[in-house]
């Protein structure tokens, strides 16, 4: 029998590559406010403080008998311009246009994931067993020229359910928009908003049973 993640994350990018790679999730909530993380670190500081902040907020269901085993996945991404900008998700078109801009001089985006294994106690809930937080990072050009903006909002919608509203930037790569990206380096799923090669890594460490 297979083991399954609690992901506390609303995003499809995140849901789809969890898909992709056949490991089992049930959504769950979290209630962090993320604005309460300083953006004057650096991109690694912030978005590892930010994921363990949705852990410390994971809304979890109760185990069903002791000794049950939960694994609990939250994630952050964001950018950084060239020119030092951290970018988090658009605030309206306007601010989505801007960010998509300033990626075609260059970026660097990062995600770190927070993982806990939890075993379940009768009387006293949920107990942390470990607990990792790892950063993964990318840097690439997306160019989305002027006269194509319009369409790339539009088919990333459509497409593949994603609003620029909610990613990182406003960058979407995959699908639609990987005719936009060049000169790759890095981790493309961490783009994406979850490194699915270093998730893997850490899951088989802590006993995960794949399928």
């Amino acid at each position: 029998m297979c083991d399954q993640i609690y992901l506390a994350s609303s995003s499809k990018s995140r849901q789809m590559l969890l898909k992709l790679a056949n490991i089992a999730f049930t959504v769950i909530k979290q209630t962090a406010d993320e604005d309460q993380i300083s953006r004057n670190n650096s991109l690694e500081q912030v978005t590892t403080q930010i994921a363990l902040a949705k852990m410390d907020c994971a809304v979890l269901p109760n185990g069903k008998k002791a000794g049950e085993i939960a694994y609990v996945l939250t994630s952050d991404t964001m950018g950084i311009t060239s020119s030092g900008e951290i970018l988090g998700k658009p605030k309206d078109k306007q601010d989505a246009i801007r960010m998509l801009k300033s990626f075609r001089n260059g970026a660097h985006t990062g995600t770190a994931f927070c993982l806990d294994k939890r075993v379940w106690d009768e009387q006293a809930g949920w107990q942390l067993v470990a607990q990792v937080a790892r950063y993964v990072s990318a840097s690439y050009v997306f160019n989305v020229p002027d006269h194509m903006l319009e369409l790339y909002f539009e088919h990333t919608m459509a497409r593949f359910g994603i609003s620029y509203l909610d990613v990182s930037g406003a960058v979407a790569i995959e699908d639609y928009g990987l005719q936009f990206v060049t000169n790759f380096s890095g981790s493309f799923t961490a783009v994406m908003g979850l490194p699915m090669y270093e998730l893997r890594q850490e899951l088989d460490k802590l006993g995960f049973k794949f399928v």
